[in-house]
């Protein structure tokens, strides 16, 4: 058996949206086209008081209509607007970047290539985002023959149940054609079908046959069965026990088992079930990857129950702005697409020079992959979204996308140097950068000095992350480069005045609040969202967010002092004690220092600090208490700085819950 297998993220959430619908709504509601490729999915549907329908234009006026997972075209959506539709968009978040980045090919006047079967309803969805700029490239022999005038500029993009291995051939020959054609990274295959076609790998080359459940509309699970096929196992597409002919199975000793994305286990286990009758009784599972992805239903579905349970758990607060917290994941994870994307065309553009030409663009691809909190592109969406920007296809939309993976590379910029400045060894749980080459170097015994090496190579890489920052936000409007330009100095001026102040080893409290103030308040909090406020045009707020920035990013920095002193290294993904060891004057420490006679006395030992004898004084002179204290009231003052102010729907109580989440974590 393979897995993963079954059921994707996209598909759960759609199945879970006409569930709720059904719940909240009640029977009947309609779905347009299957709400995903499996019959007997649509069947317990059915069951259960939901309609579906070949058009939009069936519903009767007024009526609830879910769009399915595999997405809808514009018309579609306007054929809906004019029938007055209750709309519930169930479209899977993966084919939305497709359609996000279909419009955006579309703004730059290119002419779209888009890799797919032209009678699949992702693709006819996504060609009618831009029918007349689009061509359908079904196969290797189209990508052949397709022509295009001279001089056009071309983009790709793919649907996303497509074969990895047969669509990665059709790029190549796009991009071989036409040399100047762009695309999102080199293909658009979803995460999931990637996972079952490479689990269907593993298990192929072992197995005289190979059954994949799933429908024959599933254009995944087709894609499964000729993965098989194309290592030369025999393979069958099974949608249900009934269709599975035991004479496929004659001679066969070892069979493997799969199932498409949309296929429910329950049919999985009837098929294991008629094996074992069959006399196929020794099962072994091969794991090839774990999949975490969850993709929420959109706002406005929440059951009976679930508002209230969510007020109660914040006393008596809103739900933290559900729908908010969607709309910023949906555009976060674009973001990182955008960065991955364009770190992974530059790994191969130098790549093609020379290997070693990739790996400082490697490292800052690894330190992003590496996960993180995104806190500094998580606030620019956010002030984006409440300021009322909106997910609607804008230059706008585009352009706060671009500003949140520009803070994301230059975060990356400013962490690789820091680990460099501060000796760190480790950085989200692995080595840094810097100590990463030097091993390199060591192991190889190069000429010179590891150290000097691999410091070397992350000051390039740091440097290249600070060039894509700027190179991925060199089209944002002219009031939001202006807010761009100033925090990444500003981040830059208080990372000298950190060094001088762990050089000089005199504690100034006012002084050490700037640094604190200027690295995190403004460049984590403040900045950001100003930032995502001028794109949505709203400079009306700036003043609003910079007191909660402010004050929150404050907060922010002493929890980080905090957890540098006092914090658990496994759940930090750094070393505990580190400032102390590296003789950091931060904020914390210099308000120690001036209050108690015991910390002031170590710190003044110069080059002799001794981080265990320092934080045992830390914790002796009640300073913890005083920064747990200051803490508490910085949030406060960042709540209250949005009283009054002029925020989308949700967003107050959900900007009050991001200021307790910076403020009170533990990592």
């Amino acid at each position: 058996m393979a897995e993963p297998r079954g059921f994707c993220a996209g598909v759960e959430r759609a199945i879970e949206i006409v569930e709720r619908a059904l719940e909240i709504h009640g029977a009947p509601v309609y779905v347009r086209k299957q709400i995903v490729h499996n019959g007997h999915v649509v069947r317990e549907l059915e069951e259960r008081g939901a309609i579906f329908v070949d058009s939009e234009t069936e519903v009767p006026e007024g009526a609830v209509c879910i769009f399915s997972a595999h997405g809808v075209s514009p018309q579609v959506r306007d054929n809906a607007a004019g029938r007055q539709l209750n709309v519930i968009d169930a479209t899977c978040p993966l084919v939305s970047k497709v359609h996000q980045e279909a419009r955006r090919y579309a703004r730059d006047e290119r002419t779209l290539l888009l890799v797919g079967h032209a009678d699949h309803e992702e693709i006819e969805g996504t060609y009618g985002e831009a029918p007349d700029r689009t061509l359908i490239v079904e196969d290797a022999e189209e990508a052949r023959q397709v022509e295009l005038p001279p001089g056009t500029e071309a983009a790709f993009l793919t649907q996303t149940t497509l074969s990895v291995d047969d669509t990665s051939e059709i790029v190549s020959i796009l991009k071989e054609r036409f040399p100047g054609i762009v695309g999102a990274g080199s293909e658009d295959i979803c995460y999931a079908s990637q996972n079952r076609q490479n689990a269907i790998k593993a298990i192929a080359e072992r197995c005289d046959f190979v059954l994949v459940v799933g429908a024959t509309n599933s254009s995944n699970s087709i894609r499964m069965v000729e993965v098989a096929e194309s290592l030369g196992t025999p393979a069958r597409l099974v949608p249900s026990v009934a269709d599975l002919d035991p004479g496929w199975l004659e001679g066969v000793e070892t069979v493997g088992v799969s199932s498409g994305a949309s296929a429910p286990e329950i049919l999985v286990r009837q098929v294991m079930d008629r094996l074992a009758d069959l006399g196929y009784v020794d099962v072994e599972s091969e794991v090839t990857a774990k999949e975490t992805v969850v993709f929420r239903p959109p706002s406005g579905l929440d059951l009976p129950g679930e508002r209230a349970e969510a007020e109660d758990a914040e006393g008596g607060a809103p739900a933290a702005g559900a729908a908010a917290g969607d709309d910023t994941e949906a555009l976060l994870a674009r973001a990182v697409t955008r960065i991955e994307d364009l770190l992974r065309e530059e790994v191969e553009r130098w790549g093609g020079v020379d290997a070693r030409a990739a790996q400082p663009i490697e490292s800052v691809a690894e330190l992003v992959a590496a996960g993180g909190k995104r806190l500094r592109p998580r606030f620019c969406i956010s002030g984006y979204l409440a300021a009322g920007g909106k997910l609607d296809g804008s230059a706008a939309e585009d352009a706060v996308i671009n500003a949140a993976a520009g803070l994301e590379l230059l975060h990356a910029f400013a962490l690789i140097h820091d680990d460099v400045l501060d000796n760190s060894p480790t950085r989200r749980g692995r080595p840094t950068t810097h100590v990463k080459h030097a091993g390199i170097h060591a192991e190889h015994g190069w000429a010179g000095e590891s150290r000097r090496y691999g410091e070397s190579v992350a000051i390039v890489a740091g440097d290249l992350a600070f060039s894509y920052a700027n190179k991925i936000t060199g089209n944002l409007p002219e009031a939001a480069r202006d807010i761009w330009t100033y925090l990444g100095s500003e981040m830059l001026i208080g990372e000298q005045l950190d060094m001088a102040l762990a050089a000089e080893l005199t504690p100034d409290p006012d002084l050490a609040r700037w640094v604190a103030v200027c690295k995190s308040g403004q460049y984590t909090i403040h900045r950001p969202m100003a930032l995502g406020a001028a794109i949505a045009g709203r400079a009306d707020l700036h003043e609003a967010f910079e007191a909660y920035g402010v004050a929150a990013g404050e907060a922010f920095q002493l929890r980080d002092d905090l957890l540098d002193a006092f914090g658990d290294s496994a759940a930090t993904g750094k070393p505990a004690g580190l400032d102390l060891s590296e003789h950091k004057m931060n904020l914390l420490l210099a308000l120690a220092a001036t209050k108690d006679a015991d910390v002031a006395r170590l710190v003044a030992d110069g080059e002799n600090w001794d981080p265990d004898r320092l934080r045992a004084a830390l914790l002796a002179s009640g300073v913890r208490q005083e920064v747990e204290d200051r803490i508490d009231q910085l949030v406060e003052t960042a709540r209250t700085a949005l009283q009054g102010a002029p925020l989308a729907d949700g967003w107050r109580e959900r900007l009050d819950e991001m200021a307790k989440q910076v403020a009170y974590r533990d990592r």
